[in-house]
């Protein structure tokens, strides 16, 4: 059953491919064009195989190409494309009827020539869509906006970057005034310390020692306590710092009528240098980060008793 059926496909072939060889040689004879039962059989198995070598329908890529260059307006440039790669005939392909160079050939619609060469139609129709500025999916031209659209538009951006930049010079403000406030401090305490240590040395020997020097040193001291900022807690501190600075007058000499002795006064001394470095490493505590000191000022705004209700 085989062999019957590979003749008659045999001999479709040959009066297929009849046709276009007499349209190549008109002067030839029908006998001389026909093509040999062998080969007829091969061409005839191939156009019976070549559907397996297809990619699948269905897939998106297949649509578009099937919709794009099918469509009237892009049949004259897909027959172009194909007849430029030398996948159809120049000399008898039109946009409604096409001859391929490649079996299965014979005269045929471009929807045929679309299903039965579907390698062939993909590659031509590729090469339009990519060469055409009207393909699906390639990137239309935007669309010029005017100036104010466009200031519209970076309006967000220009916000940004001035909320930015002014956050920026605030921090670099409250960095700067931080750190000068830091030096004020460690320069009032340190000459504070040195000139409250020189007294207090001098005081254990004599007790009418010279305190003009601790006076002035208190005094830049304190003044440097008067100018921290808030937040609420560290502002609080720092006055109860000031308040508290020993060495606002001179260590007496006398108690109780009674003249102190060398080892009194060194007890005295003692007792005041302790209180000085307290004093001084709370002032050294005011640099702290201006987070802690905000919590503390919530807390104790929290901690404060709310007003009684008058009867």
């Amino acid at each position: 059953m085989a062999a019957p059926s590979l003749g008659r496909a045999a001999r479709r072939a040959s009066s297929t491919v009849a046709a276009p060889l007499d349209d190549r040689a008109p002067g030839r004879s029908a006998a001389a064009a026909v093509v040999p039962p062998a080969a007829a059989a091969v061409i005839a198995l191939l156009a019976a195989a070549a559907p397996a070598f297809a990619a699948p329908p269905g897939s998106k890529e297949r649509d578009v190409q099937l919709v794009y260059c099918l469509d009237s307006a892009h049949r004259g440039d897909l027959v172009t494309a194909a007849v430029r790669l030398g996948l159809l005939r120049p000399d008898v392909s039109t946009p409604d009827s096409v001859m391929p160079t490649a079996p299965p050939v014979g005269r045929m619609s471009p929807e045929t020539w679309a299903v039965r060469h579907e390698g062939d139609f993909s590659r031509a129709c590729s090469a339009l869509m990519a060469a055409d500025a009207d393909a699906p999916g390639a990137p239309a031209e935007k669309k010029e906006d005017g100036w104010f659209e466009a200031f519209l538009t970076s309006l967000p951006l220009l916000a940004v970057g001035a909320l930015l930049t002014l956050g920026g010079q605030m921090s670099e403000r409250l960095s700067t005034e931080r750190r000068l406030l830091k030096q004020q401090l460690d320069a009032g305490a340190t000459a504070f310390r040195t000139a409250a240590r020189a007294y207090l040395t001098a005081y254990e020997a004599d007790p009418q020692a010279d305190h003009t020097a601790v006076v002035g040193a208190r005094e830049a001291l304190l003044g440097a306590l008067a100018q921290v900022a808030g937040p609420g807690a560290r502002r609080k501190r720092a006055q109860e710092l000031a308040d508290g600075l020993p060495l606002a007058q001179p260590l007496p000499g006398a108690r109780a009528g009674t003249l102190l002795g060398t080892a009194a006064r060194a007890r005295d001394a003692q007792e005041v240098r302790g209180a000085v470095e307290r004093e001084l490493r709370a002032v050294a505590g005011l640099n702290g980060r201006a987070l802690h000191w905000r919590w503390r000022t919530v807390r104790a705004r929290l901690r404060r008793p709310a007003p009684e209700a008058a009867p």
